[in-house]
């Protein structure tokens, strides 16, 4: 039994057991006053992301969630997974693989700064991308908020948030071993273990993940697979300790090792942009290494007035990022005009983090919180370019590494860019019942962003200093229009910090703050006694200073820049319905009009006129996407049950640069997912198919003599077993 809620064992506590949109109905567990159990039936979907605990369809936000049964259903193990089954939500994978583009609402990553979304692990706003794109494991729940969050959330949520919540503790010693292999010879392994140290008074919960494959991407000239993996390992933990009836005190922890292939790229023109006969070729073996760790402690207090909350933490993740500079095996030509080289670029940064929150009791027609958060983080960047004096042969980063050590002059050096920043907000809301039927939600954020930034190789004069702040409010009416249909209409402002691009004569060294304005109509409706429910919403967004990447041709790096302003029109419809006993259908689409309206000067890389990109589209963003699935169930034999799912992901076109021409326009792409399952209570075993009909799609595009270009992953057939014990 998961403890969800141990709390003053004397009042009503509340245990909820979330189940997926579709799937089989909710359970509440409700223990009285003696400690016995009434088992009530609730079919309602529950969440935390507005920080207290409601049902779904009576808040006024677009919400997925994705719960146990979701994540166990659909495979999710990164956020790639859910974000194909979201709609206006995309992830591509970028040239480092462990800094995966996120774009939501037509709201874009730039390729070196941060994502447009709050990444919120158990409470706890993850510092940086890296974090985000790392793998999910022991998983209870994922809830994806879309539109600003900045009011709950803060700085760089302009775009929506992402509240994740791992699997909590149990009162009973319970564990699960799962093991899996596929295609390009990849093997996983992930175990968890829970259970009590001291009854009633603490408990604990642990889990471990392995994962070692050849890759399925060709590299044509190496002859040899570049999306490896090798080895990769990592931990998770979390303590209880429950002080007193109304005291608990949790601790997290969390360590990966990872090293993999990356910027496996190869060369293309805008109408070869869907030609996939034409592989990677560089002769540089790409390297991504990657070390993070995070720990963190929560104290919870329960008071008759509401709950105090304090939330301590500490990160730190080291990469080391190798690859080749030209992206080919040739010699220096006419044809390759940048010289054969390769690039090396480690990153450290570490941050730490404070939060405190008063949350008041839910049952009153006023509810409210307040809280006070801080923030600081270091960060050094490097990067240096190596000659390649063996273009047309295999070459490593050990290789580079000896060649370095025996010659340092082959070493250019570039940017080592030291930054610092500190941030800290405050920030509360409330909820009042102005009738019955009616709810008002008014939330304010105030977020302040103090950043500085050097560079070693001249330290006085590539000093900057810059303060970003920016009041963040949210405004919300919701009519509950009847129990199965709620209404509702929404105001909010996102903001994303501003800050320094490295130091050089030639670029550009601040981009401006991200503002965004959006206003929301939604409608949420059930029918058919729960059997069926229907989401949708209609949005405007207005950007002002929308950042995006463009490399700078002069010193051969990449610049954060600002477009002027962005307006982005909106649909988004989200369905499940429950046809038999047997078999459920789910259905989610999300289109998107995003035009630059405003763009002004010179463009850094070109000369041209950036007027002549109003009208056009931001990068990465597609018109639409389309997902769904079917899921169906059946008692096999003995205690047995089958269950299959079928899954479909669309992506509609999108281009890869502001001047759209450039890149050229994608094809729309559907990719599909299939899953086979037998289970009971204790062994379950499954085949699966992830890119079910081999579908090959660009995934990053960057202007490079003239273009280089990622790929999605190839199909993948692989078996599953479980044992739960």
């Amino acid at each position: 039994m998961t403890i969800s809620n141990r709390f003053c064992p004397k009042k009503v506590a509340l245990a909820v057991i979330i189940a997926t949109s579709g799937s089989t109905p909710l359970y509440a567990n409700e223990l009285d006053t003696e400690g016995s159990n009434k088992v009530d039936k609730i079919e309602k979907i529950v969440v935390t992301s507005r920080g207290r605990t409601e049902t779904l369809q009576q808040i006024p936000d677009s919400v997925t969630v994705f719960t146990g049964d979701d994540i166990k259903a659909a495979r999710i193990s990164t956020i790639k997974d859910f974000s194909s089954l979201t709609p206006n939500l995309n992830v591509s994978t970028n040239f480092r693989s462990g800094l995966n583009f996120v774009t939501v609402r037509g709201l874009i990553t730039p390729q070196v700064g941060e994502a447009p979304i709050a990444y919120v692990v158990d409470g706890i706003t993850v510092p940086n991308l890296e974090f985000i794109n790392q793998g999910l494991h022991d998983i209870e729940r994922i809830e994806v908020l879309r539109g600003p969050q900045g009011a709950l959330y803060g700085k760089n949520a302009i775009g929506g948030a992402i509240n994740i919540v791992t699997k909590q503790a149990t009162d009973e010693f319970e564990g699960s071993v799962q093991a899996s292999v596929a295609q390009g010879n990849d093997k996983k392994l992930n175990v968890a273990l829970s259970g009590p140290i001291v009854q009633d008074k603490a408990y604990f919960r642990l889990s471990a993940n392995y994962q070692d494959t050849d890759g399925l991407i060709e590299n044509s000239f190496l002859n040899e697979k570049v999306d490896y993996v090798d080895d990769a390992f990592g931990f998770q933990g979390m303590l209880e300790f429950y002080l007193s009836d109304y005291t608990k005190l949790t601790f997290h922890g969390n360590y990966a090792e990872k090293t993999q292939g990356s910027n496996y790229m190869g060369f293309i023109t805008s109408d070869q942009l869907e030609d996939f006969s034409l592989q990677p070729e560089a002769n540089a073996v790409g390297r991504d290494e990657s070390t993070l760790w995070s720990v963190s402690v929560k104290l919870d207090h329960e008071t008759d007035y509401g709950d105090l909350t304090f939330i301590a933490s500490a990160n730190d993740s080291d990469i080391m990022f190798f690859s080749d500079g030209d992206f080919t095996h040739q010699a220096p030509s006419d044809d390759n005009f940048y010289f054969p080289n390769t690039q090396i670029n480690p990153i450290e940064e570490d941050s730490s983090s404070f939060e405190t929150r008063f949350t008041s009791p839910s049952d009153n027609a006023l509810r409210w919180s307040i809280g006070a958060y801080y923030e600081s983080k270091d960060r050094n960047v490097s990067y240096d370019q190596v000659l390649d004096f063996t273009p047309t042969q295999r070459v490593t980063y050990q290789d580079v590494k000896a060649d370095i050590a025996n010659d340092p002059s082959l070493v250019i050096t570039g940017e080592k860019t030291v930054q610092e920043s500190t941030a800290y907000a405050l920030f509360g809301q409330a909820n009042y019942d102005v009738v019955e039927d009616i709810e008002l939600t008014v939330a304010l954020r105030y977020d302040s962003e103090e950043r500085d930034a050097f560079d070693k190789r001249d330290p006085s004069a590539s000093k900057v200093n810059e303060t970003f702040s920016e009041l963040q409010p949210k405004a919300s009416i919701a009519w509950q229009i009847s129990d199965d249909h709620l209404l509702y209409s929404t105001y909010s402002k996102g903001f994303r910090s501003g800050g320094f691009n490295e130091y050089a004569p030639s670029v550009i060294r601040k981009y401006d703050q991200e503002i965004s304005d959006t206003v929301e109509l939604g409608l949420k409706t059930t029918w058919l006694d729960g059997k069926v429910w229907v989401n949708m919403s209609l949005f405007h967004i207005d950007q002002q200073d929308a950042q995006f990447t463009r490399l700078n041709p002069t010193t051969f790096t990449l610049e954060n820049l600002n477009i002027d302003e962005v307006a982005i029109d909106g649909f988004e419809l989200e369905m499940s319905a429950t046809l038999t006993d047997y078999l459920t259908v789910n259905f989610g689409l999300g289109l998107i009009d995003n035009e630059i309206t405003k763009n002004q000067g010179v463009d850094i890389l070109s000369g041209r006129d950036l007027a002549a990109t109003e009208g056009g589209t931001m990068p990465y963003v597609s018109d639409f996407n389309l997902n769904g699935s079917v899921d169906y169930s059946q008692q096999a034999f003995a205690d047995y049950e089958f269950k299959a799912r079928l899954s479909f992901n669309t992506l509609g076109p999108r281009s890869f640069d502001i001047f759209n021409e450039d890149t050229g326009e994608t094809d729309t792409h559907t990719f599909l997912n299939a899953n086979f399952t037998l289970e009971n209570e204790q062994w379950s075993t499954s085949i699966f198919v992830s890119n079910l009909t081999d579908e090959a799609s660009p995934e990053t595009v960057f202007l490079f003599n003239p273009l280089i270009r990622m790929r999605n992953q190839p199909r993948q057939v692989g078996v599953q077993v479980r044992y739960n014990f």
